[in-house]
């Protein structure tokens, strides 16, 4: 006995009645009905993604500074070696890491710009920020030999 759905034709009387529509193994999580996958015999494993996230982290001292007052987004571009990156920003989040920058100086934070690349050297939701850094740990050593 197979399962029959009705399914109703809105602005008329007709009434269909259809099967449903094969179970995907995919989909369903039963591990006992899915088919093994094929191991290729070579050592190298494939994928596919669907985007590609990017995290760049910048030189504080190496974001120039632009008028932004009135922008929306404001365009960065980032060179590592001989690659380039351009992406928009928030004018707004771009002058709050200026900010951030002047507040904790040069060498005491990390720029941090996250996007997610649609081409190559090109991204698309990006995100700018600015970072403390943590202060290094004193030695375990040192606090054991303070004589206090």
């Amino acid at each position: 006995m197979t399962e029959v759905i009705p399914v109703y034709i809105k602005g008329t009387d007709k009434v269909l009645q259809l099967e449903p529509a094969p179970k995907n193994p995919s989909i369903q999580g039963d591990q006992e009905t899915n088919a093994q996958a094929q191991v290729l015999p070579k050592g190298d494993a494939k994928a596919s993604a669907k985007s590609a996230k990017v995290t760049l982290v910048i030189d504080p001292a190496s974001i120039t500074r632009v008028n932004s007052e009135g922008k929306k987004q404001t365009k960065l571009t980032v060179t590592v070696g001989t690659m380039k990156f351009e992406a928009m920003v928030n004018s707004k989040s771009y002058r709050k890491a200026l900010t951030a920058i002047d507040e904790y100086g040069i060498d005491g934070c990390h720029a941090i710009l996250q996007a997610t690349m649609i081409a190559f050297g090109k991204l698309d939701s990006a995100g700018l920020a600015v970072q403390p850094k943590a202060p290094k740990p004193v030695a375990e050593q040192e606090q054991e030999h303070c004589a206090w």
